[in-house]
């Protein structure tokens, strides 16, 4: 039967070519992104990255690898006993922000003696020039920086050499003159200072190179830092993942996507398969007549599915690395991956490809196996015309369990993990389960769907909207197929975006329900700067709440490290006024002066309760015991966690709440609003309404959203698109008599041709009426969760995006349907009715 099934391959190559698309691009599409996501597990660049040319680097207890979290410093008496025991060379590393005179490509090429040129304000580590060599800098033009006012560019072009730029460092902003840029790495934007200017602006040592005795070293550290070489160096690099930590967006990204274009190009693949299968119950009935057994028939099918398959998975693998050009390129345009991301060709990834693409092809196949293998002889001569049954069992057993299993999946997260709700990323099971259980189930809801849809044209007087209605309701296989990649496309999204839109809405709602101020002091540079903090404070009328955004570990008074949390370190006197969050256990009421806030999932899995004593390992180096005084609701966007302002030293706000002293969240009145821009003129912090503050967070989260949807969507809705087309096209090729008997019927071509296209856009509405179907189960789903972390959780709703994929699948559909109707009407009606299929 093998024989026979490649001899019918060659005789209906046009019948087997919208199979074979179909399986080579969901290949390609499963092929692009198994590769890309396989390119970001690993270690990039392994081995030490700041310090690689030093022979040992001495490092302050609890250091902290990334520069712009308050890096820990040394005692001033260790430096000191260090720098005399042998050479030794001081590193300070602190946060800078330049102007976009000056600013190095905040992803900056790593290919040494390449610039990126005058890039967009970037936030940079400044370093003294001192300590360049041991990172590998090297000059590319310009000399170095000596003078107070001078400073390098790392990875800058050299055209920035000689221009003013401004600096805005901790110790607020000052005009320097550019005097070199060096080649650039990937791990950091580096400004390199002058070394006294450094010691100005961070006094602070943050690391100190130095070739002395380790025997002796070990001595006078006696615990007070540690002493780091070889692999040991590592620990100080702002990634110590080497880069594997840069690629957890694009890791993420391409994760979220290849779960989704597999499960696309699989259901796509097996839809096709299945209706091309069904397009040839008369041959197969002609096989059976002339003796074919029901066995060997399965053989043909599966066989001729085989031969595809193999074919079609080479062509899609062959097509992947080709692929991953343009998508690696959009990747590090929008910033998903770092600059120095690479997809290499990797065989593992296109041996799944190849493996899913071949067993799709089968199960397609499969699905219809039991159904065509039982086909009668009588068949033959049986006028199918109107179809009996639309459904195989497996296809319905299929669809009620992704149907069960969606709703059980939204059941269990909101009885127990509600908080996945609020990220799409983690929540996308849910509505693909939906959008893939409508598809699956369309058959049984097309019938009902489309004669509600189709009622008014029974009323019409006009032959054509009778035909077209009639020709839908009876010819609900042919229907189906086209509805199927509709509701796909459609459906995810609609689904998808809806999901992600109501997350990003009950995190905002969330934080406008917990955080209550009129304004925000938002700093230009990486914080704002203690006079400016004290002017503001010096304005009558006005509450002054400094916020602090800090990584701090927690351990035990034995030093056993818990835990490393995300933490706000806020005044006393703002939690449970200003800062509100959900209390779970504990209070927020008058807390000590060392308190320490965490959040359910903190408590849970570091086994912490209210009164428990720990030590916090703060970014300056500092040990200070804390006490929790409460426990919070789980945080939606990481950890939830609060530690008091008294015991975070001289580290920088990233950002400070205002409100009238009258109360919090009251607003300011004129003179206070002008005074207090009065105190932030000339500090580069500008105060922003509270409700505008939460509105650009919105628009950035809105913009993430957008960049992953490009991907994760754009490239599922692309191959449905896709597999509408080759749907309609398998479909009219294969009513060439029907239209012929049409022409003989008095039907001119213009007329055959309207039929078919409206036919193919009621059942692009049909389409969009199941995709609603999916998307209002999947947000009534999502709510649930959502309503028990938000009160009055919103269900936000893209009506722009929906309405323009249901534009695009429309377009695509009629103008497929309206061009394969003009190709299959060119003979004449009588030459069509004779010709063999």
């Amino acid at each position: 039967m093998l024989r026979i099934a490649a001899a019918t391959l060659r005789r209906r190559l046009t019948g087997f070519l919208g199979a074979f698309v179909a399986l080579a691009l969901g290949t390609t599409m499963v092929g692009m992104m198994t590769l890309t996501l396989a390119a970001t597990f690993g270690t990039p660049h392994p081995g030490p990255q700041r310090f690689p040319h030093a022979p040992a680097v001495v490092a302050p207890q609890g250091f902290e690898g990334n520069p712009m979290k308050a890096p820990a410093v040394l005692p001033p008496e260790l430096v000191a006993q260090v720098t005399a025991a042998g050479n030794a060379t001081a590193d300070r590393s602190f946060p800078v922000r330049l102007t976009p005179d000056a600013s190095p490509d905040p992803t900056p090429d790593p290919t040494p003696g390449r610039g990126a040129g005058p890039a967009a304000p970037a936030t940079t580590t400044g370093h003294p020039w001192s300590s360049a060599a041991f990172a590998g800098y090297h000059l590319t033009a310009g000399h170095p920086p000596q003078a107070p006012d001078e400073i390098a560019v790392g990875g800058g072009d050299p055209s920035l050499i000689g221009r003013r730029a401004e600096a805005a460092t901790p110790d607020g902003t000052t005009r320097y003159r550019v005097v070199a840029v060096t080649d650039a790495r990937w791990f950091e934007n580096a400004v390199f200072f002058s070394d006294t200017e450094a010691r100005r602006l961070s006094p602070g040592v943050n690391a100190l190179v130095t070739d002395a005795d380790p025997a002796r070293l070990a001595t006078l550290l006696h615990g007070r830092a540690v002493l780091l070489d070889g692999d040991g160096r590592t620990r100080l690099d702002p990634d110590p993942t080497g880069g594997a930590q840069a690629l957890a967006d694009a890791q993420a990204m391409a994760g979220s996507t290849t779960g989704l274009a597999v499960c696309v190009s699989v259901f796509v693949v097996i839809a096709t398969f299945a209706f091309a299968t069904e397009q040839r119950r008369r041959e197969l009935a002609l096989l059976r007549l002339v003796g074919a057994a029901p066995r060997q028939v399965r053989r043909m099918v599966l066989g001729e599915a085989l031969l595809i398959g193999l074919a079609a998975a080479t062509a899609g693998c062959a097509l992947a690395p080709l692929c991953t050009v343009p998508l690696r390129s959009w990747m590090l345009g929008h910033h998903v991956a770092p600059s120095w991301f690479t997809v290499p060709l990797n065989p593992l990834p296109l041996l799944v490809s190849f493996v899913v693409g071949v067993a799709a092809a089968l199960a397609g196949s499969a699905a219809t196996l039991v159904r065509v293998s039982l086909i009668r002889p009588i068949e033959v001569l049986r006028e199918d015309a109107v179809e009996r049954r639309t459904m195989t069992p497996v296809r319905r057993l299929l669809g009620a369990a992704l149907l069960a299993g969606a709703v059980a999946t939204g059941a269990v997260i909101a009885a127990t993990q509600p908080y996945l709700a609020a990220s799409a990323r983690k929540y996308q099971a849910v509505p693909v389960l939906y959008v893939g259980a409508v598809a699956l189930l369309a058959p049984v809801l097309l019938r009902p769907v489309t004669a509600l849809l189709t009622g008014p044209l029974r009323r019409s007087a006009k032959a054509g909207p009778m035909l077209v209605r009639a020709n839908v309701l009876t010819s609900r296989r042919r229907t189906a197929a086209t509805v199927a990649p509709v509701v796909v496309a459609v459906g995810l999204v609609a689904t998808l975006l809806t999901t992600q839109g109501s997350g990003d809405a009950a995190a905002l709602a969330r934080q406008r329900q917990e955080v209550h101020a009129a304004g925000v002091v938002v700093p230009a540079g990486p914080g704002i700067d203690a006079r400016t903090l004290e002017g503001l404070a010096a304005v009558s009328g006005v509450r002054v709440t400094p916020v602090t955004a800090m990584n701090v570990r927690i351990g035990t008074a034995g030093g056993e490290q818990i835990d490393s949390l995300s933490t706000v370190a806020v005044p006393a006197s703002a939690l449970g006024t200003t800062v509100t969050p959900p209390v779970r256990s504990g209070s927020l009421a008058a807390p000590p002066g060392d308190f320490l806030v965490v959040d359910e999932h903190a408590a849970e899995s570091d086994g912490l309760a209210v009164g428990d004593r720990v030590v916090a390992l703060l970014p300056t180096g500092a040990r200070v015991p804390v006490v929790v005084a409460a426990v919070v609701a789980r945080g939606l966007r990481g950890d939830d966690a609060y530690l008091s302002s008294a015991l975070t030293g001289a580290v920088p706000p990233s950002r400070v709440y205002l409100d009238s002293a009258a109360g919090p969240g009251r607003p300011l009145d004129e003179r206070q609003t002008a005074e207090v821009n009065r105190v932030l003129a000339g500090s580069g912090a500008h105060l922003v309404p509270y409700g505008a503050y939460l509105e650009a967070q919105r628009a950035h989260a809105a913009e993430q959203a957008d960049n992953a949807a490009v991907v994760i969507l754009g490239t599922a809705l692309a191959y449905a698109l896709i597999a509408v087309a080759n749907t309609l096209v398998m479909a009219v090729a294969g009513r060439r008599r029907e239209f012929a008997l049409l022409g003989l019927a008095g039907a001119v071509r213009g007329q055959v041709v309207k039929v078919a296209a409206a036919e193919t856009a009621v059942a692009v509405v049909v389409g969009t009426v199941l995709a609603a179907v999916a998307t209002v189960l999947a947000a009534v789903t999502q709510h649930a969760s959502l309503a028990r972390l938000v009160d009055g959780a919103a269900t936000v709703v893209p009506w722009e995006r929906i309405a323009g994929a249901v534009a695009l699948c429309a377009l695509v559909a009629v103008g497929t349907a309206v061009v394969a109707t003009v190709r299959a009407t060119r003979r004449r009606p009588v030459e069509a009715v004779g010709a063999r299929e």
